[in-house]
């Protein structure tokens, strides 16, 4: 593995009076540069989770504009994070939370899951922290992010905006101070992001690899792993096989899948050969820590839905006909496998706010939305 230009990255963010200073004041200005990347004030916007030794899960809290989760690997001497969330605030926060309650390793690799936007807009701050780390993902996630983030990121600036009034204007419009103070809070969140994306830039993958990239590292293997199209056509998972964990984006997480940019036909085959990796735990890209059942779990969901969805196309039946044939709690998957449950206690337990939905609710709604996601999406090449 290449060695992290250390001494390179605390000259330019000390400047001449590191290069300057002898042995020991150098090592005393190394100590000051970690204090400052723990820095206490920072917000702690994750929850840490071990998972196995050297292997960690950052468990995104819930904010306005929400933020992916992080799976961090420590290295011998370095350290590997998986996918990088929506700003670069929230990667600043999670390095300083990293550096008081984890390591003070520095940065070797970024891991990009898939293209999308909550899983990439980290990358610049990754490097402006860590100037030589590496971005990886395969080759497919790259080629996408660089035909698509452009104008999404445009679209995404136009909703943020009018996300902003329509806090405000709820916030106008509350019935009690509880409401107003959740509505101001929404709105102050999002307008926050909106100005600091003003000046994004993005930053692609700079390793790219189609199937298979392994790193050998003293503490454990790093398996990288294209195994086939489902969330996107280039979703990607992290596996170490001495530790018998797996990082698996959204590919695999502890929430309902979405579909849009998805191949619903291809993910659960996907997602049952990623299950031949002999792991025990998984940090997915949202949701809780979960066992390798949930593996399974997903994919026979999918499946279902894409069996109601192919047979309502046979037969000529629109999404909306095929809504009124279909009750949410009444799929096997959801009944037998307690993947619904599971993922509604989550969604239950993290919802804030006024007119919270009931677990009912979200079921439906949940099921709803990715029937009328895999009937769009079926026939996609």
């Amino acid at each position: 593995m290449h060695t992290h230009p250390r001494r390179s990255f605390l000259a330019r963010t000390l400047g001449a009076s590191f290069v300057g200073s002898s042995l020991l004041e150098q090592a005393s200005l190394r100590a000051a540069q970690a204090r400052a990347q723990a820095d206490p004030s920072m917000p702690a916007l994750f929850d840490l989770e071990k998972v196995a030794d050297g292997v960690y899960a950052a468990l995104a809290k819930p904010t306005a504009i929400g933020n992916c989760n992080a799976a961090i690997f420590e290295n011998a001497n370095d350290l590997l994070i998986v996918d990088s969330h929506s700003k670069g605030s929230a990667v600043t926060a999670l390095v300083s939370q990293i550096r008081r309650d984890i390591t003070p390793k520095p940065i070797r690799y970024i891991v990009n899951t898939h293209m999308h936007w909550d899983h990439v807009q980290g990358n610049s701050a990754y490097k402006r922290i860590a100037p030589g780390a590496d971005i990886v993902s395969c080759e497919t996630t790259r080629k996408l992010m660089a035909e698509l983030s452009g104008p999404r990121f445009k679209q995404q600036l136009e909703s943020v905006a009018k996300a902003v009034e329509d806090s405000r204007a709820k916030a106008s419009s509350a019935k009690t101070p509880e409401e107003k103070a959740y509505y101001e809070k929404m709105a102050a969140e999002t307008q926050s992001f909106l100005i600091e994306m003003q000046g994004y830039t993005q930053e692609l993958p700079n390793v790219t690899f189609a199937e298979n990239l392994i790193l050998h590292d003293k503490a454990h293997d790093l398996h990288l792993a294209f195994r086939g199209r489902g969330h996107t056509a280039g979703d990607i998972v992290v596996y170490c096989p001495q530790k018998k964990a797996l990082a698996g984006g959204d590919l695999l997480h502890g929430s309902f899948p979405y579909i849009d940019d998805g191949y619903p036909r291809d993910w659960a085959p996907t997602l049952r050969t990623v299950g031949t990796f002999d792991y025990t735990r998984v940090v997915g890209g949202h949701g809780g820590v979960l066992g390798r059942e949930r593996t399974g779990q997903m994919a026979a969901y999918v499946e279902e839905l894409v069996e109601i969805a192919s047979k309502a196309k046979r037969e000529g039946r629109t999404v909306q006909e095929m809504q009124r044939s279909v009750i949410p709690a009444a799929l096997k998957s959801i009944q037998s496998g307690g993947y619904g449950e599971a993922v509604v206690a989550r969604i239950v337990a993290s919802a804030t706010g006024p007119n919270r939905p009931t677990a009912a609710q979200i079921l439906e709604n949940a099921v709803r939305r990715n029937l009328t996601s895999v009937y769009n999406t079926l026939d996609k090449t």
